[in-house]
């Protein structure tokens, strides 16, 4: 018993310190988002601001078109999230549930696209939106992405946990693989779908080297783009930084809280 209470105690002492470690740079943005502002180009030293001021926020609203990346940002992180989760629930149902010749062949290649690094495909990625006229445009930053391996494996994963014979009761009262798909396959993966999704959307909301390469028009900068405009050579003012970022973090904080609330999302596993 005195050795069981002491391994529970090292893992919870083990568990409050990674969570610790991980809450630590919201803390010490936190922290620097409401210090006085300062115009250098290293991080003011880590402080508890006393009185705390909430200047840099409304200064960081108005320093870049914030409301306009928000709008940016929530559209395409909206659309590659849905369109993940669609051509995952898709294409997890073709490698999880039909048997054709070749299938497991062809996922495993599908999955090793998954071992080129993004750097290698940037530039004919790059050319082919300019070839496509799509050069600037906000569909670069979607149309792209709205399929990606790890959406449809984890899908598929999931998809084989169910019973079969719910498919066989279904295709045996006519029903097509859509509508096996449609209505047996989809409420049951909900959470999973759930998951998914905000992955998918936490990926694209804080993706940043794309949008950089591929957007030149400041109006269709997204998030992570605009704020590195308040960067220059001459110095960071680090507490308006940390405000704007703070509040580019809202959106995915909120999204996370809904779906945590909801009880079927996070209750699944693979």
């Amino acid at each position: 018993m005195k050795r069981r209470s002491v391994g529970t105690f090292l893992l919870h002492a083990g568990l409050t310190l990674a969570g610790l470690s991980a809450i630590f740079p919201f803390l010490w943005m936190l922290l620097l988002s409401v210090q006085e502002t300062s115009l250098t180009l290293t991080a003011p030293a880590l402080r508890w601001p006393w009185p705390p001021s909430f200047a840099n926020y409304i200064a960081a609203w108005h320093a870049i078109p914030l409301a306009r990346y928000y709008a940016n940002s929530l559209l395409v992180a909206g659309v590659v999230a849905l369109g993940q989760v669609i051509t995952g629930l898709l294409a997890g149902y073709v490698f999880a549930r039909l048997q054709f010749r070749g299938r497991d062949l062809l996922f495993l290649l599908f999955l090793g696209t998954l071992l080129v690094p993004t750097e290698v495909t940037l530039i004919p990625s790059f050319l082919l939106m300019r070839w496509l006229g799509w050069g600037d445009r906000l569909p670069a930053l979607t149309v792209p992405f709205l399929a990606h391996p790890t959406a449809i494996f984890l899908l598929r994963q999931y998809l084989l946990t169910l019973p079969g014979a719910l498919e066989d009761a279904a295709r045996m009262d006519g029903c097509s693989h859509l509508q096996v798909l449609w209505y047996i396959f989809i409420p049951l993966a909900l959470p999973a779908a759930g998951v998914v999704g905000l992955f998918s959307f936490l990926w694209s909301w804080k993706a940043f080297v794309w949008p950089l390469v591929i957007i030149q028009t400041p109006a269709r900068y997204t998030i992570p783009v605009g704020l590195a405009m308040l960067q220059s050579e001459l110095g960071t003012d680090w507490p308006l930084l940390m405000a704007a970022t703070a509040l580019a973090t809202l959106p995915v904080l909120l999204l996370y809280t809904a779906l945590r609330r909801s009880e079927r999302v996070f209750d699944f596993g693979f």
